[in-house]
């Protein structure tokens, strides 16, 4: 029971870990992205800098793609 418990909590940590943003500029806006408030863009976490910025993104990911900067 013990090793059991103990495989879940480092897979639930490896999936929290995986789940950070790839980049720290917001695509839309160009400004410094925050971590909490991301949209998940073919399978990846992007940060972005604002609600509105967002909205934008969701609305259009093709149009912003391009200008996520990853690292």
């Amino acid at each position: 029971m013990k090793k059991l418990l103990l495989a879940l909590a480092f897979a639930s940590l490896a999936s929290v870990a995986s789940a950070a943003p790839v980049n720290k500029t917001c695509p839309v806006g160009s400004r410094p992205a925050r971590t909490d408030i991301t949209v998940t863009h073919k399978g990846e976490e992007v940060a972005l800098c604002c609600n509105n910025c967002k909205k934008k993104f969701e609305a259009d990911p093709a149009k912003y793609e391009g200008n996520i900067k990853k690292g």
